[in-house]
C-alpha cells in the first residue's frame, strides 16, 4: 500500500476506487473521488483563511460526512485537527478550546448558538464555520469548497500531530492527547488487518467521530475500499434499524442500550435483515455475564465479536480478541496487535512474571504525546515504553487480563483490591442486573471496599447475602463492606465506569444516613 501519512488515505482510495460509495447519510451518497476533492478544496480554503502548519482546527458536531472531509482537510494541510466532545457543557468546551489555542471552529446546525457563545469568550478563535450553511456564522463547508483552493502540496512529515483529543479527565483537569500522521495511518492499517475488511463491507458509524475508535473505524475502512454509513446522530433504539436499513456488515456496539435494541429487534421479528452482518466490535474482557449475552447474540445473528483493548494515549489499538478466545477467556482482552508489545511492570519499574498484576506497559509505532505539558509527557514514558495507567496481568500464553485503572486500586489494610476482580464475580449474583465497585475512605482501614448495585427485582441483596455469594469466590478482604442501589452505573462514551461520580453519591448517602442517626 502506497501510503506514508494519514493525509495521503483519501487520496489512495480515490485511485483505488474512483466512483464507487465511500460514504452513505441519510441525505447523499459520496464517492471516494468526491471526497479526496472536497477535503483537498477544503484544505486550501484553510490555507487562505490564514492557517498555518500546527495550528489547531476544532470541531463541534455529531458524526457527518463533512465530519471526515475536515479531517482529511485538515491532515492534509498540517493542521491539527481538535476535536470536542459535543456531550460537554460550555465551560468544559471553553477551557479546551483555550488550552489548545484553536484558531476555528467548525460546527454544524444544534451546535451553531454554543459556538457564537465560545467565540465571545474563546480569543484563539478567529472565525467559525458550519457545516449546513448555519447563518449568523463567519463561512460555511459548501461556500468554501466551491472556492476550489488548491491543496498545499508539501505535507507534514511523519511525525507531526494530526489529531489532538482531549482525555476524559478522570482525576483533575483533562489532557490534550496528540495523535500523528504516521501513527493515525498505522492505527488504520492495523484495524484493516485484524477486522480483515475489504471493499465489500459496510461499516456502520455508531461511535462519536470526536472519540478515536469512531474515527479508526471510518478511515480503516476507507484505505480497504469499504463504505461506511453515517446515520448521524442515532439514538440507541434505533440502532438495530440502521444495522438492517444500509446492509452492514460490521459496527461497533458500545452501550448496554444498543444491545438490548439489537436483541428486542430479534425477538420481535426474527433475524431476517441482519443477513449482511458478520461482525460486532466492542471492548475485550467484558466478563462472563456480558460475553454470555454477547455469544447468544452472535448465535443468533450468525456473527463473531471483535473486543479491542487501547487507549487514547496509544492510538487507539493496542490489544484484541476474536474468534473462540472470546467465549473461552471471557475476561482477557487478548493479544497484542502485529508490532506492539505488551509488559506488566512492578512499581520499581521491573517486568512481573505471568500471573501477577501490575501497570500495563505498552511499546510499538503508535503511541501519543501530550500538548504542552512537559510533565504530563515525563511521566507517560520509560524509555520506549507508555504507562497505561491501567492495572493487569498476563497469562503464559500472553493473553492480557485487566484489572482496573491503577488510582482506581483499593487499599484496605495491607491489601489491595483491583475492583474488576470483585465486579466480575458480582456480576454473576443472580439478582444484581449491573454492579461497580470502588473505595471509600475509612479511619481504620484506610478505604474499604463499596459496590453500587443495579438490582434485578425491587429488593437489593443485603451485604450479608453478597458476603455469603463472594464466600470462595474471592478472598474476605475483597468482599464490599456496604453497598448502595442506584438505578444506573454511570458511565462515558466508550464504557468506562465514572467510579468518582458514584464515590461522590456514596459519600453523599453516607452523610445523610448519619445526619438520620441510622
Amino acid at each position: 500500500m502506497s501510503l506514508a501519512l494519514l493525509r495521503d488515505e483519501p487520496g489512495y482510495a480515490a485511485r483505488a476506487w474512483g466512483d464507487a460509495i465511500a460514504l452513505v447519510t441519510p441525505e447523499a451518497e459520496i464517492s471516494f473521488r468526491t471526497l479526496d476533492s472536497r477535503s483537498s478544496a477544503l484544505a486550501g480554503a484553510l490555507v487562505g483563511l490564514g492557517l498555518c502548519p500546527g495550528d489547531r482546527l476544532a470541531i463541534l458536531g455529531h458524526n457527518s460526512a463533512d465530519y471526515i472531509a475536515w479531517h482529511y482537510a485538515a491532515a492534509k494541510a498540517g493542521v491539527i485537527f481538535h476535536v470536542l466532545n459535543t456531550r460537554l457543557a460550555r465551560g468544559e468546551l471553553q477551557w479546551m478550546i483555550d488550552n489548545a489555542e484553536s484558531s476555528a471552529l467548525i460546527v454544524d446546525s444544534p451546535f451553531a448558538p454554543m459556538a457564537k457563545e465560545l467565540a465571545s469568550k474563546c480569543p484563539s478563535l478567529g472565525f467559525l464555520v458550519g457545516m449546513e450553511g448555519e447563518s449568523g456564522l463567519d463561512h460555511e463547508s459548501n461556500a468554501l469548497a466551491a472556492q476550489d483552493c488548491e491543496c498545499p502540496e508539501h505535507g507534514p512529515k511523519p511525525d507531526d500531530p494530526a489529531l489532538m483529543i482531549y482525555t476524559s479527565g478522570t482525576t483533575g483537569r483533562p489532557k490534550g492527547a496528540l495523535q500523528s500522521q504516521a501513527g493515525s495511518l498505522i492505527a488504520d492499517q492495523l484495524t484493516r488487518e485484524a477486522v480483515a475488511i475489504t471493499e465489500n463491507d459496510v461499516y456502520l458509524a455508531l461511535m462519536p467521530f470526536f472519540h478515536q475508535a469512531g474515527l479508526i473505524r471510518t478511515r480503516a475502512t476507507l484505505i480497504a475500499g469499504g463504505r461506511t454509513a453515517i446515520p448521524g446522530k442515532v439514538e440507541a433504539m434505533a440502532t438495530a434499524d440502521a444495522i438492517v436499513r444500509y446492509g452492514v456488515t460490521f459496527t461497533m456496539i458500545a452501550s448496554p442500550q444498543q444491545n438490548s435494541a439489537i436483541r428486542e429487534k430479534i425477538q420481535r421479528e426474527g433475524v431476517g435483515g441482519f443477513e449482511s452482518l458478520r461482525m460486532i466490535l466492542g471492548g475485550g474482557g467484558t466478563g462472563t455475564r456480558a460475553t454470555d449475552t454477547i455469544r447468544r447474540m452472535c448465535e443468533a445473528l450468525d456473527c463473531t465479536y471483535f473486543g479491542v483493548y487501547g487507549q487514547t494515549e496509544t492510538t487507539g489499538p493496542a490489544v484484541y480478541i476474536e474468534g473462540p478466545d472470546v467465549f473461552e477467556r471471557p475476561t482477557s482482552c487478548g493479544r497484542p496487535f502485529p508490532g506492539v508489545e505488551i509488559a506488566i511492570w512492578d512499581d520499581e519499574k521491573s517486568p512481573m512474571p505471568s500471573g501477577a498484576v501490575g501497570e500495563i506497559m505498552v511499546r510499538g509505532p503508535i503511541t501519543a504525546r501530550y500538548w504542552r505539558n512537559d510533565e504530563a509527557n515525563r511521566l507517560l514514558y520509560s524509555g520506549d515504553w507508555v504507562h497505561t495507567g491501567d492495572l493487569g496481568s498476563l497469562d503464559e500464553e500472553g493473553f492480557l487480563f485487566f484489572k482496573g485503572r491503577l488510582k482506581e486500586l483499593i487499599k484496605t489494610g495491607a491489601e489491595n483490591v483491583y475492583p474488576r476482580e470483585v465486579e466480575s464475580v458480582l456480576e454473576n449474583h443472580p439478582g444484581i442486573a449491573d454492579v461497580a465497585v470502588f473505595g471509600l475512605a475509612d479511619a481504620t482501614w484506610g478505604e474499604v471496599v463499596f459496590a453500587a448495585v443495579v438490582s434485578r427485582t425491587e429488593s437489593t441483596p443485603t451485604v450479608d447475602e453478597i458476603r455469603e455469594f463472594c464466600r470462595g469466590k474471592i478472598g474476605g478482604y475483597k468482599i464490599p463492606k456496604g453497598i448502595f442501589r442506584v438505578e444506573t452505573i454511570p458511565r462515558n462514551h466508550t464504557g468506562k465506569i465514572l467510579r468518582q461520580s458514584l464515590v461522590d453519591q456514596a459519600l453523599v448517602d453516607q452523610a445523610l444516613l448519619e445526619r438520620q442517626g441510622r
